[in-house]
């Protein structure tokens, strides 16, 4: 169950769009998003819906709401504040904005290369190592996990 909303069976789908508070987020946003679709079967739906009604600038802006609604779903599941949407929906504009002058003042040029590299095996009697690790402070306790990949 959402530890949110305590009415629907948690899910991405459900953290990202169709939770309260997530639409709550998504109603102080784009006027293109306040009447939404609710009945998305995935992440991946979603990201279709999205692609198809939102310009690639604003689209930045959706995504980094995303990441802030999921954000908070862990703050608010380990304790922290529930932040109010609109804080959320500013924080986000303001999060791209310094991005931006982050790389504008740095001289680099964003990577927008339509060709992307795609993982490869590697080759015969040589592994490749994928490793993450996450802290949890307030709970005294950490995780780690690893993907250890040959040719096959």
């Amino acid at each position: 169950m959402c530890p949110i909303c305590m009415r629907f069976p948690e899910s991405a789908i459900h953290v990202l769009w169709e939770c309260d508070a997530a639409q709550d987020v998504w109603t102080g946003s784009l006027k293109i998003l306040q009447k939404g679709v609710s009945s998305m079967t995935d992440v991946l739906q979603l990201m279709e819906y999205l692609l198809d009604r939102v310009e690639s600038q604003e689209l930045e802006v959706v995504l980094v709401q995303a990441w802030l609604i999921w954000n908070q779903r862990n703050r608010f599941i380990h304790g922290g504040k529930f932040h109010d949407p609109g804080w959320l929906n500013n924080h986000a504009r303001d999060y791209l904005e310094e991005y931006w002058t982050a790389i504008d003042q740095m001289g680099v040029e964003p990577e927008m290369q339509t060709n992307r590299d795609t993982w490869q095996l590697p080759p015969h009697s040589v592994f490749k190592l994928n490793f993450d690790a996450a802290l949890f402070l307030g709970l005294n306790i950490s995780s780690f996990g690893a993907v250890i990949r040959n040719e096959k």
